[in-house]
Order: structure tokens, then C-alpha cells, then sequence
């Protein structure tokens, strides 16, 4: 996880966009709100979109913005279609989903509740008497410093063990069932593909905290095609059913489709420092801004990456409003992009899976991160069958 110092914006001037299809006069509008794009003296563009999305159902072609004020500055977003395969179907009607329900069943084990009649008056109500058996995460910082122990358990670190036992970290992940870990399918590849798994571990130098596993199999979303970052998505099942406890407890997975806070923490054990190599041994927490898709694409339009454009599948997330002086770096990989569960406080709800960026902490440049509800289904199907 990278931290920058402070850049200096300045000489801004915003330019009002139009939006045509193919070179034509067609203007598209993106859910009748307003952009704007901010132009600083290096001719580094800030982005300011809200709500929107850009999709045209009758075309594949690409969409051009185009500055009214500057015809020289043009920019093409590939157009974008939703795999109906991915969608639930339960995403758009009243019954829960497997991982809700799962979820439901997590909260109970750590947030009970008491029902008890008052002793003394003519008040007949019942009191309910939250009985809380987590630590709740500090939110009295919100980015840039170590975790508390135990205030992310659902964490997980990957890597490999050596000849002498040693671990080596290589990736994060995000432990959601018993047997279950979820994380970037671009952390299984290669000779340092992860055999091992520590969960419960705070300082990944302290070979005494938490528990080690070795992995049964990997499961690769199997629209995952390197060097394209698209399905990056990934389910570790573990050799041990884990116990959960005050340091390991499961996250559960943010249902809504089409919607996200503006705001969400990310967490990881990777390197702390811009062309750095030095890894962090205590887990780092940042807290960043959800940043619109149309936006992101913009930032990330030469991105081989990403030769389709950024797609729904997506999520992206930035230092926006704190001068971009926080990310996920090197080391990151496979880590949630999470919020605090609304409605149960000892549970995180996991948004996205860091999944890659360009640099670390590059003024105007988000991260981008598996979009986990766009998976639901398929991730339900194999852990929860």
C-alpha cells in the first residue's frame, strides 16, 4: 500500500464535454448529470462525473468524448455490454441469495441479541440488549496507517512456505467461509502461485499469530484471459476448516449490482513506498473514494489491461478528495476493497478484489477492483452449492 505526498493542482479550468457516437451529433446523456473535466498546468486531467454510466444497447463502436471548448482533446471509450450470465437472478427481486443468507447466519455468532422486560416502572415494552462478541474497527484514522489487531479478521495472507518453514507473502485475500478464500486470479499464476495460507495474522513477521494451512485447489474465474485484467477472480479452497474467533471471522459479499458507496477501506501487506520493494510487515488500512467508471476508463484508456475499456465488472477507487496521497500497491493484490456491514458491526462487506492500477498512488489515476457482486452467482455456486 502506497502513500504520496501531497501534488500540487493548480491553473485549473473546466471545459464543458459533449458526448456523440461515431463522429455523429447524436448527444448521449449519462443520466442527465453534468461533466466535468478540470485541466491542471500539466495538461493532467481531473475527472468529476456522478452517477452515470455509458452504454449505448445497439452498437459496439466506440464512443467519443470530445471538449467543445478544446476539439484537440478527444478520448475513446469502448461502449460496454452486461453479461446477463453473471448477473443473479435474485439481484433484482426480494428473495436473498445464498451469500446473504450466509451472512445472516455469520452475524449471529457474533452480535447476539437479549431480550429483557425493565424492572421497575409500568413500561411493559421489551428492551433488546446487543451482546457484542468482536472488536469493532478504529475509525478514528482514515487511511495511510497500520490496523489494529484484529480489526480486519477476515484477512488472509498467501504465499508460500520454504524448506525451513519460512513464509513468504505474495498476495492477499479475503477469507468467506470456513474453507473458503477469495482473491485475484492474477495472484494464482506462475512459479510463486500461493500454496500456503495465513489467516488471523496482523505482523506477517510474527510466525506465532494466527494459523497456516496449505491450499487444496484453486478455482480461476474461467473468463479470466491474461494479460487482460477482465475476471480477475479467484476462490482458494484450504486444506483445514477454519474455526472463527475474535481474530478470524469471514466477510460477506456487497449484494447491490448497480450501486456503491462513495467511499470504502482497502487493506494489505504491500509495499509502502513508490518504486520501492520493502513490504509492510504490519497490515496497512487506507481509506479511499469509490471514483465513477466513465471516469476511471478515461484514466486508464491506453491500459493493455483493459483493451475493452473498463466494464461493470469493475469497481474503482481513489485518493480523489485526499490529494492522492493513498492506494493499493505491489503486494496489495488479492486484498478487498471493503465497508463496514450496515446492519452488523462485527462484519465487513467486501466490494472489490484489488486487481491493478498504473504506478501507485498516481495523481488523477484510480485503482481498479474486481466488482465481487458482479460474481456473485458464480461464487455462490461453487462455495455454497
Amino acid at each position: 500500500m502506497h502513500y504520496q505526498k501531497n501534488p500540487l493542482l493548480s491553473n485549473a479550468s473546466v471545459f464543458p464535454f459533449s458526448f456523440y457516437k461515431n463522429n455523429g451529433k447524436n448527444q448521449i446523456s449519462v443520466n442527465n448529470k453534468s461533466v466535468k473535466i478540470t485541466e491542471n498546468h500539466n495538461i493532467n486531467l481531473v475527472f468529476h462525473i456522478h452517477n452515470s454510466f455509458l452504454h449505448d444497447s445497439n452498437t459496439n463502436n466506440l464512443t467519443e468524448i470530445v471538449s467543445s471548448n478544446n476539439p484537440h482533446i478527444t478520448i475513446n471509450i469502448p461502449d460496454v455490454r452486461i453479461s446477463l450470465d453473471e448477473v443473479p437472478s435474485e439481484i433484482n427481486s426480494n428473495k436473498k441469495t445464498k451469500s446473504e443468507l450466509k451472512c445472516e447466519e455469520y452475524g449471529k455468532q457474533f452480535l447476539n441479541t437479549t431480550n429483557v422486560l425493565p424492572l421497575v416502572g409500568t413500561n411493559s415494552n421489551v428492551i433488546q440488549i446487543i451482546n457484542q462478541k468482536c472488536k469493532p474497527p478504529n475509525r478514528l484514522v482514515i487511511g495511510g496507517v497500520n490496523t489494529s489487531p484484529g480489526e480486519f479478521p477476515h484477512m488472509v495472507a498467501l504465499g508460500r512456505r520454504n524448506t525451513d518453514e519460512i513464509f513468504s507473502f505474495s498476495c492477499g485475500g479475503t477469507l468467506i467461509a470456513s474453507e473458503w478464500v477469495l482473491t485475484a486470479a492474477h495472484c494464482t499464476y506462475g512459479a510463486k502461485s500461493p500454496t500456503d495460507a495465513r489467516i488471523g495474522v496482523h505482523n506477517i513477521k510474527n510466525n506465532q499469530q494466527g494459523i497456516i494451512t496449505t491450499i487444496n485447489k484453486t478455482i480461476r474465474h474461467p473468463n479470466f484471459k491474461p494479460p487482460a485484467m477482465y475476471a480477475d477472480i479467484a476462490l482458494v479452497k484450504l486444506n483445514t476448516v477454519v474455526v472463527f474467533n475474535n481474530d478470524i471471522r469471514p466477510a460477506c459479499l456487497y449484494q447491490q449490482y448497480d450501486t456503491a458507496p462513495a467511499q470504502g477501506w482497502v487493506t494489505g501487506w504491500g509495499v509502502t513506498e513508490f518504486n520501492g520493494e520493502k513490504q509492510s510487515d504490519q497490515l496497512q488500512k487506507a481509506f479511499l473514494d469509490i471514483v465513477d467508471n466513465v471516469a476511471c476508463a478515461i484514466r486508464h484508456n491506453q491500459s493493455i489491461a483493459i483493451p475493452y475499456g473498463i466494464t461493470p465488472s469493475m469497481i474503482c477507487a481513489g485518493d480523489s478528495h485526499g490529494g492522492w496521497n493513498k492506494d493499493t500497491c505491489q503486494g496489495d493484490s488479492g486484498g478487498p476493497l471493503q465497508i463496514s456491514h450496515p446492519k452488523n458491526i462485527c462484519l465487513f462487506q467486501i466490494l472489490g478484489i484489488t486487481s491493478f492500477g498504473q504506478g501507485c498512488a498516481v495523481v488523477n489515476t484510480p485503482g481498479v477492483y474486481t466488482r465481487v457482486s458482479h460474481y456473485l452467482k458464480w461464487i455462490e455456486d461453487i462455495v455454497w452449492p
